[in-house]
């Protein structure tokens, strides 16, 4: 394996990762690699994948003229499939987002604990990375220090490869700044560049990981607890460009067509960025069989989830999420609205977005029916008229009828 800075001259290859992969993949298993069984079930996934063995379906044009397309097998170990998923997941995360700034908190393991992932308990390992990270994040924001949010949202996305294909597991939180108090307040961040103290979540963050770990039986080198877990704090404004971001990440391979240089019988040449040195753009070759290999390391445990989401970003919380989002409409409204909108809000009036905030969230009735009778410019025409507003004949009538009765 040879690695050297990416030259002027970029040599073109056709080679896709689909291809790369199926070529070496007989000199591979002829070598009897341990592998498990979701490793072979994704090798058969792309081996087959859009051949006859998959069958297909047949479409005719309106011409007359007929297409056969070969069945894709949907794996998301497979490199050939998950685009439309990619696509179809950015646009409803940026459908989602509320009006609080957004903060892209990283979680990463020491290098002597990623053996455990290919372990027996792999599938365990992976949920203990998701639980004890949220734990520790969500705690931290429950801190009136911070944010004070009992309810925060959290999106978890699991990332597990370098630019050259070695197994690196990571998390991606995506966190809004805003909550929903103990007290069912909706509050948000004050400071939109600080969520919380990085060095005080590292330590919880190690504390929740070491109790799931001893609650599971599992041991581990003692010295572990006493490195510098890496957790990265960066804001993001309104969140759009962190969803972009995970997209390339979500529903997609360790590495796509477009970072294969060039592919032979025996080498395979890739582009990568190296980070330690400031995103320089070098090339790696490697034999066939190493590429396969390290491409195998990401194959994760069947019914492992690599999205989860939490507290108001979860589905089944829809309406703690139209909380957060629908009591900031009226800054995102002074924002982005003409200077009517702005002249209106000001004065009080009962707008779109106010009628809208009022329909969604329940209030008490004492100071609902208030609040309807402070904004009605009926109750302000006639809030100076000692005797009230004039009221019809048949009333007045029935009130006076029932003076005389009663005194």
């Amino acid at each position: 394996m040879s690695r050297a800075p990416a030259s002027g001259h970029v040599r073109r290859s056709d080679a896709t990762v689909i291809g790369v992969l199926r070529h070496p993949l007989p000199a591979f298993l002829a070598s009897s690699p341990g592998l498990n069984a979701a490793q072979r079930r994704a090798i058969w996934a792309i081996t087959h994948c859009r051949t006859p063995v998959m069958g297909g379906s047949l479409h005719v044009c309106a011409c007359g003229e007929s297409h056969f397309l070969h069945h894709s097998c949907n794996h998301r170990s497979c490199p050939q499939c998950g685009k439309a998923d990619t696509a179809g997941w950015v646009a409803l995360e940026l459908s989602k987002r509320v009006g609080a700034t957004y903060f892209m908190v990283t979680f990463t393991l020491p290098s002597q604990l990623r053996y455990l992932f290919f372990t027996e308990h792999a599938k365990a390992m992976y949920d203990v990375f998701f639980s004890a990270a949220v734990a520790a994040l969500s705690g931290q924001l429950a801190h009136p220090k911070y944010l004070g949010a009992l309810i925060s949202g959290i999106t978890a996305v699991l990332q597990t490869w370098t630019q050259v294909l070695g197994f690196h597991p990571h998390l991606h939180c995506i966190v809004p700044g805003a909550g929903i108090s103990a007290s069912g307040k909706v509050v948000a961040l004050k400071n939109g560049k600080y969520l919380v103290h990085q060095p005080t979540l590292c330590r919880a963050f190690r504390q929740e990981f070491r109790e799931r770990l001893a609650a599971l039986g599992i041991r581990v080198d003692p010295a572990v607890w006493e490195l510098d877990w890496g957790i990265h704090i960066q804001p993001f404004g309104d969140g759009s460009n962190a969803i972009r971001y995970l997209g390339r990440y979500v529903c997609r391979t360790a590495i796509g067509d477009s970072r294969i240089v060039a592919a032979d019988e025996h080498l395979v040449t890739i582009r990568y960025n190296d980070r330690d040195r400031g995103d320089i753009v070098r090339e790696e070759t490697m034999p066939g069989v190493e590429f396969v290999r390290r491409y195998l390391l990401h194959v994760l445990p069947p019914g492992l989830r690599d999205i989860r989401r939490y507290g108001f970003c979860h589905p089944a919380s829809k309406r703690n999420r139209e909380r957060v989002a629908v009591l900031r409409l009226p800054s995102q409204a002074t924002r982005s609205c003409g200077p009517d909108m702005v002249d209106a809000l000001s004065r009080g009036c009962s707008t779109r977005a106010d009628r809208f905030s009022r329909r969604r969230l329940p209030r008490p009735r004492s100071r609902y029916r208030f609040a309807r009778a402070a904004a009605s410019p009926r109750a302000s025409l006639f809030a100076c008229c000692p005797r009230g507003p004039p009221v019809a004949d048949h009333q007045r009538r029935r009130h006076d009828a029932h003076e005389a009765t009663y005194h």
